[in-house]
């Protein structure tokens, strides 16, 4: 059984990461503001935060053993002790604009259902708009790297359409569609669809000539080349192209869940912010960095299993 007990190398880190760990908990609950504030929230959220963070430090430095962890959450905790100083000493005088962090976490106690559904309503929104960009996009790239005269016409055109940031079609993008949800996926079609053509059209490029000649010389038609022989080959990169087109396309959405759409989590962003309520509008933010952080780690778990694959 493998043993979970850390180099002695390690001991100092670990134990500065755990000991701002306990000075933020007791700094929450025992150190007084010292200046009023026009709202004071409970800090059970925000403890639960600091917990979970600290736990998912353990757990991180004992499966991987990189003391990078315990710099991150060295410089974490370290800036979470200063923010709470600064808000119970009174040097943050604008509660409005920069929330307390027990403030802040109490958004996801106060409003979980509704946090909730914007988050399911963004997913639904990003699925179709990757499921159709993906699709379409391995299919096209598929042809136009099999036919020359197909690839020579769009490729210049991918070239200069992937420069222009998707979002700058959305303003077109809501003219064209009848809903601000169908301009939202379309968005999102646009971040992912040309990388990922662009990602097929390279790959069926790398494919050796003499493999495709000897399989037409066993009478391997079209149809079965590409089905049976390119399309497996090219899989590795369709991932690959996918996992990086992923990264970007949350962002692009949240970007154009502003413009109108009625749900979402840039909806959420865009609504509290016309109100004013600042506290909600980093909440929103907070929620769009751990999913995107989220995304982002499951898309480095793919990318290195077709690494593995590939070798």
């Amino acid at each position: 059984m493998k043993k979970l007990l850390l180099p002695k190398s390690y001991y100092l880190e670990f134990a500065a990461a755990t000991l701002l760990y306990i000075v933020n908990v007791l700094l929450t609950l025992f150190f007084p503001y010292f200046t009023a504030h026009k709202a004071y929230y409970d800090s059970t959220a925000y403890i639960t935060v600091l917990t979970t963070a600290y736990l998912i430090y353990v757990i991180r430095i004992h499966l991987t053993a990189k003391k990078s962890a315990s710099d991150i959450a060295v410089v974490l905790f370290t800036f979470f002790i200063l923010w709470e100083l600064s808000y119970k000493l009174g040097f943050i005088h604008n509660d409005l604009l920069i929330p307390s962090p027990e403030g802040l976490f109490h958004v996801f106690v106060e409003k979980p259902a509704e946090i909730g559904a914007d988050v399911l309503g963004s997913l639904q929104l990003l699925f179709w708009g990757f499921l159709l960009a993906v699709v379409s996009g391995t299919v096209l790239g598929l042809l136009a790297g099999w036919i020359p005269r197909v690839r020579e016409v769009l490729l210049p055109l991918s070239n200069v359409i992937t420069l222009i940031p998707p979002l700058m079609f959305s303003a077109y993008l809501i003219m064209i569609f009848s809903t601000f949800r169908q301009a939202a996926i379309a968005v999102i079609f646009f971040a992912v669809f040309w990388p990922t053509f662009q990602g097929m059209v390279a790959r069926v490029a790398q494919i050796d000539k003499a493999v495709i000649e000897a399989a037409r010389t066993m009478g391997v038609g079209t149809a079965g080349m590409l089905v049976k022989g390119i399309f497996p080959y090219c899989l590795p990169g369709i991932i690959k192209s996918i996992s990086k087109s992923l990264r970007g396309a949350f962002m692009c959405l949240s970007g154009a869940e502003m413009l109108g759409i009625n749900l979402g989590i840039g909806y959420f962003i865009e609504k509290y912010k016309s109100f004013a309520d600042y506290r909600c509008v980093l909440a929103g933010i907070v929620t769009v960095g751990v999913i995107t952080t989220i995304i982002d780690l499951a898309v480095n778990k793919v990318e290195s299993t077709v690494i593995r694959w590939e070798g």
